[in-house]
């Protein structure tokens, strides 16, 4: 009766403590989100919008990790050690052609562009691209978008140039600038959506220039692979340079794994898209995630949108199919 008596109240009190209330802790939903390098456009926005997601949907606790930005991102949610990120567009098709199951992978939206920065200083002997050969040349940290779309590709659909061509180093954001600034490198590229707060330090301590994308260089580039946009940078986005200058960009997307849940993602979606006076305050390029904007190239994305940036779509009237066979 004793060992009875015994079980019964060690059941007893065993009960009592499940049915206490679980720590806050406990009941939170940790998500991560990577961005890129702190120096550029992915950190901010990224940072940004876990602030907005923090405060407007409960239970929810975002991080902005700092990674190598779009392959990086990308290949983490593939595996399943990251939630959410930016990438630039083609990213996904690159990870696909390496056999990379990216169903796993979903769209949240399309939204801004990262615009290539071509920096050098201002009495730089490198006037052109073509003036690469030969020189030390900042072209993205491994793992990067920066790296393998905006240096390898692009160099070599529009220019014929191969890292073979001259001396690559592989560095951050954050290197490039203090390499441009300390003349350890000749040019580096920052592909960032513009103004980018580094560059615009940069330029007010030393004079800086920006290498122009020709008309001829852009049908060449855009002919290789047409994912590849043309931009204007304005003049006086950055100081000391008075003059428009053109450059190729890409479109910008924000991805999820698919085992996020459909409220969950609804809510974060409706969370960032309804905010638009906090989430426009982050940064000009989060101005272009809009609803109008959530569609834009995306025919070309290997994947589908998840169903909760579905939801939140059809509930704002705008979701269109993307005529996927």
């Amino acid at each position: 009766m004793k060992k009875t008596a015994l079980i019964f109240i060690v059941a007893f009190c065993f009960s009592i403590f499940l049915a206490q209330p679980q720590p806050a802790s406990a009941r939170m939903k940790f998500i991560s989100f990577g961005t890129g390098s702190p120096a550029g456009t992915y950190y901010f926005l990224g940072a940004g919008f876990a602030s907005i997601i923090n405060k407007q949907v409960p239970g929810v606790r975002v991080t902005a990790e700092s990674t190598a930005a779009s392959l990086e991102n990308a290949t983490l949610i593939s595996r399943g050690k990251m939630d959410m990120g930016l990438a630039a567009m083609g990213t996904l098709t690159k990870l696909k052609a390496r056999g990379v199951d990216v169903s796993s992978l979903k769209l949240i939206a399309i939204g801004h562009t990262s615009d290539t920065h071509w920096i050098v200083r201002k009495d730089s002997p490198i006037k052109t691209i073509a003036d690469f050969k030969g020189k030390r040349i900042g072209v993205g940290p491994a793992g990067s978008g920066t790296l393998k779309l905006f240096s390898q590709e692009a160099l070599e659909k529009g220019w014929g140039l191969t890292f073979d061509d001259f001396k690559p180093k592989y560095i951050s954001f954050s290197e490039i600038i203090t390499g441009i600034r300390d003349n350890t490198i000749d040019a580096g590229n920052i592909s960032a959506g513009m103004p980018v707060a580094a560059i615009m330090e940069l330029a007010r301590d030393i004079p800086l220039r920006l290498i122009e994308t020709s008309d001829a260089d852009y049908e060449r580039l855009h002919k290789g692979n047409p994912i590849f946009q043309l931009k204007v940078i304005p003049a006086k986005t950055y100081k000391g340079i008075d003059q428009d200058v053109q450059t190729y960009s890409l479109p910008q997307m924000w991805l999820c794994s698919a085992s996020m849940s459909e409220e969950l993602v609804y809510q974060i979606v409706k969370a960032v898209y309804d905010n638009d006076k906090q989430r426009n305050a982050i940064h000009p390029m989060a101005k272009m995630y809009t609803v109008e904007n959530a569609f834009f190239g995306s025919q070309s994305v290997p994947t589908n949108f998840h169903p909760g940036a579905i939801k939140y779509y059809k509930e704002k009237g705008v979701w269109k199919t993307k005529g996927k066979k």
